[in-house]
């Protein structure tokens, strides 16, 4: 007589189920109402792969702490210290704090006291691309081409010809930025720019198109993403806050909509020209994971010139790598697990607070 075994049919959907990466979602800002607004709406889009088990944590301006599984069901305000107690057991973070601490010091905290791997680059990495003076000077060293600037100060002395723009140098999201074209405005947008931080860079304006370029790290090997071209016009040659940011009547923010060619028309020299400047970059900087960049394309010469890096990524599909992705007809969903099993298999060793990948498959 044969017997036979009868699987319970719930039984193999809810082992098919089971979540296989635990991540947690760092949320908000300690900084300003700004940037808490900020990261909130690109988290509550953040893309959910499947065999994935989302946690939030969510800092406030008032320096409180919020976690729950979801950012509709979170727990009462609780001080950082109780924060840090009651963290679930994740695997990996993923950071959608746009604020310098939260680009910084709060993924060092994770990363290098808590022991949590951190999706993204380092923190160090984080604080050059978030200092505009500093990129330039580290990708200048390895061959990238850059516009003429100059450092500014208050009391300082312009030594760069019109028309320049003038950037708060450690600011983000073109706060601040004002293209100067008369002599006339300068004064004005110093001003502006000394509201955002207390060093400028003034920097050569760069006539022509603008483009953004990505990369990510897939299977050890950097790969670059199709470029977006950003449409300008004549009456906004360059991008300002109020390209990329609206306020709603309750306050909160919202994502202005953006007129893009995805991907950018661009001949094959151009293409080869920016690939290696964004590998050389990515390479010089230190980036982890993935990066991103903005180049100006002279209209005279077809020379790229690099503005600005960014290490940033919110992984909602109207973010610009997730835009590059779908032109490239990769998914974002499967590229994001790609990147977050790959970020949780780092494990810190007993060398300071590096982290090295271990051998082990996480499945």
């Amino acid at each position: 007589m044969t017997t036979s075994k009868i699987f319970s049919t719930d039984r193999l959907e809810s082992s098919l189920q089971t979540p296989s990466l635990s991540v947690l979602h760092l949320v908000g800002s300690a900084v300003s109402q700004f940037y808490y607004k900020l990261s909130l709406i690109y988290a509550r889009e953040v893309v959910q792969p499947a065999k994935v088990r989302s946690y939030y944590a969510v800092v406030h301006p008032d320096g409180l702490w919020q976690l729950g599984e979801s950012l509709d069901k979170l727990s009462a305000k609780i001080p950082f210290p109780t924060a840090i107690a009651r963290l679930p057991q994740v695997d990996v973070v993923v950071p959608h704090m746009f604020c310098f601490p939260g680009m910084t010091s709060y993924r060092a905290l994770f990363e290098d006291i808590v022991g949590i791997p951190v999706v993204g680059s380092r923190a160090e990495c984080n604080a050059l691309a978030t200092n505009k003076s500093h990129t330039r000077n580290i990708v200048s060293s390895v061959g990238v081409r850059i516009a003429k600037a100059q450092q500014f100060k208050r009391g300082d002395s312009l030594t760069i010809n019109l028309p320049f723009v003038v950037k708060p140098n450690s600011e983000d999201n073109s706060m601040g930025i004002t293209l100067v074209k008369q002599e006339s405005e300068i004064e004005t947008a110093l001003q502006i720019g000394f509201e955002y931080d207390d060093v400028l860079l003034i920097e050569e304006y760069i006539p022509g198109r603008e483009l953004r370029v990505g990369v990510i790290e897939k299977e050890e090997e950097l790969y670059v993403l199709p470029a977006i071209e950003y449409l300008l016009t004549e009456d906004k040659p360059i991008r300002t806050v109020d390209s990329k940011l609206g306020t709603k009547s309750d306050g909160m923010l919202f994502r202005q909509p953006v007129n893009i060619a995805c991907p950018a028309k661009i001949s094959p020299e151009l293409w080869d020209k920016l690939a290696e400047a964004v590998k050389n970059a990515h390479c010089a900087l230190g980036c982890r994971d993935y990066s991103l960049y903005d180049f100006r394309i002279h209209s005279e010469t077809q020379e790229p010139y690099l503005l600005e890096s960014c290490s940033f990524w919110s992984f909602i599909n109207a973010s610009v790598l997730s835009r590059m992705l779908e032109a490239d007809n990769q998914k974002l969903e499967e590229v994001a697990l790609m990147l977050w099993n790959n970020a949780a298999k780092r494990t810190r060793v007993a060398c300071g607070s590096l982290f090295k990948y271990t051998n082990a498959d996480h499945n």
